[in-house]
């Protein structure tokens, strides 16, 4: 019986040996908990490219420039929240699977006032950090890599 056992068991490994090589090269990581989620592109490509020739200095500057563009921003320290909010619905029309995360985006970075506390005030700043925490939080386990 027991040399059965052993023979499926050894049958049963090597037919499912990628597994056990999965487990033994994934190791541990240190990387910001972010990487882990594989977010897809939220801006236009059009204005990404616009406010990416030249690369931007600073912090906030290309997130200010894309804001801008897209018309996400009534002036540059006012959220057009309506105009966000359009924008991540429309967006999640071609990215399903992200409706909790795109929910909690809304919820937590459009209906909210909430501030990520540079060393200066840059609101598209704060409302680009918060859109990726509130998605990394709820983000859907097929687009998980960690």
């Amino acid at each position: 019986m027991f040399r059965l056992l052993t023979s499926v068991t050894l049958f049963v490994l090597s037919v499912n040996g990628d597994f056990l090589t999965q487990e033994r090269t994934r190791g541990a990581t240190l990387k910001p908990i972010s990487a882990c989620c594989d977010i897809p592109e939220l801006g236009e490509q059009k204005y990404l490219t616009e406010c990416s020739n030249p690369k931007l200095p600073g912090p906030c500057n290309d997130v200010q420039c894309v804001f801008e563009k897209s018309g996400f921003l009534v002036d540059k320290h006012t959220l057009n929240k309506e105009v966000y909010r359009a924008h991540l619905r429309q967006w999640l029309e071609g990215h399903k699977g992200w409706e909790d995360a795109i929910e909690k985006a809304i919820k937590d970075c459009v209906d909210k006032d909430l501030r990520q506390y540079l060393d200066y005030p840059c609101r598209a700043y704060d409302v680009f950090t918060c859109t990726g925490i509130a998605m990394l939080k709820k983000c859907p386990k097929d687009a998980w890599k960690c």
